[in-house]
């Protein structure tokens, strides 16, 4: 079990900001020595799930892609979220996500991606792990909460400065989640990434939200109109789904 979870850590330390890194690097990352962690790694380049370039650092193999789609579908809101996914993309004829949420550590991990004809480049890829935050879909998420919940959550929630119209200051936010609350869907315009609008709802399992679906859309075609008849037609998607509709 040892060698395992040090096989598991190796690939953990790869990330979108470091998707390449040495073997002084990885043996760093998991506090191993080299000898340990070059061991380890020839496994994991057996297996596909690593590669070495020529120079001799590491990247995570191409036999994670093969994966990835049966993990996604192994989500325990996925059969759920795919039909919404479809829906929505049909009816918007923008880029639809879904989401799954996990709040262990309060993350969220994109499971689905529906793009647009006209593909928005900055959107989070299948796969994409992020601390819930302010995002649409982190926004559906709290607010699927009650709100002294999300008030014990604050200080351990990080609000980064995406843009600047990100909602950094900690009253706003909640006064956000509270009007996300009462609408019954979230929205947000330029705050996640400069240029892009969205708005999201929360699937629920067992009465908990388990995952959230978006819509997301250029702010030049998505104004505070659009942006609301969108919102309330996720919010009805995700409603006719859940009832069997």
């Amino acid at each position: 079990m040892r060698s395992v979870d040090r096989a598991l850590e190796i690939l953990t330390c790869f990330s979108s900001a470091h998707p390449r890194l040495t073997l002084t690097e990885l043996a760093q990352g998991v506090g191993l020595s080299k000898a340990t962690t070059l061991r380890i790694a020839g496994s994991l380049l057996a297996y596909g799930v690593l590669r070495r370039d020529e120079d001799g650092s590491y990247r995570l193999g191409t036999r994670l892609l093969e994966l990835a789609p049966v993990a996604a579908k192994g989500s325990p809101v996925a059969s759920v979220t795919e039909r919404i996914v479809a829906r929505l993309a049909e009816r918007t004829g923008e880029t639809v996500l879904a989401a799954e949420i996990d709040w262990r550590d309060r993350s969220l991990v994109i499971i689905q991606r529906r793009d647009a004809e006209h593909v928005l480049g900055v959107l989070s890829p299948v796969g994409r792990r992020s601390l819930i935050a302010n995002g649409c879909i982190g926004k559906a998420a709290l607010a699927s909460l009650p709100r002294d919940q999300v008030v014990e959550l604050m200080p351990a929630l990080r609000l980064p400065r995406r843009t600047d119209r990100s909602i950094t200051d900690t009253d706003a936010f909640l006064a956000e989640i509270d009007r996300a609350r009462e609408r019954g869907y979230s929205v947000e315009s330029g705050e996640f990434a400069t240029g892009v609008a969205g708005a999201s709802v929360v699937v629920l399992d067992k009465g908990r939200a388990a995952g959230a679906v978006a819509v997301i859309a250029p702010v030049s075609r998505c104004g505070s109109r659009r942006l609301t008849a969108i919102g309330e037609l996720v919010r009805e998607c995700v409603s006719h789904v859940a009832a069997g509709r």
